[in-house]
């Protein structure tokens, strides 16, 4: 899902990230997570699969993994949703538009 934020006077395109979400025979919505600006996107899934790396068990995929945290199973330091929004925190603030103005611009798709 995509949408608008605003910081000061001026408004950056952003996605509503969401977590969990499957539709096999354990079928369920994501849990909404956060709203990522879209020059962010890439740096926010680089941190997550940087987190799976450190947090994982043995034998974990990546989708075990966020399953766990969803549906708070996880006994690793990144164990909840709340857990995940907190790494990922500095990448969602938008700079001033004087310092990155290509921030507050879609890539035209």
């Amino acid at each position: 899902m995509w949408g608008g934020g605003r910081h000061e006077e001026s408004m950056f395109p952003n996605y509503t990230m969401s977590l969990g979400g499957r539709f096999d025979q354990g079928s369920m919505l994501g849990h909404h997570t956060a709203r990522v600006p879209v020059k962010r996107v890439i740096p926010v899934i680089l941190k997550i699969i940087e987190l799976f790396k450190q947090n994982k068990q043995s034998d974990d995929t990546l989708a075990k993994w966020i399953d766990r945290i969803v549906r708070g199973n996880e006994s690793s330091k990144v164990s909840s949703v709340e857990d995940i929004k907190k790494e990922i925190s500095s990448l969602l603030i938008p700079p001033r538009v004087e310092d990155e103005p290509e921030f507050y611009m879609d890539y035209g798709l």
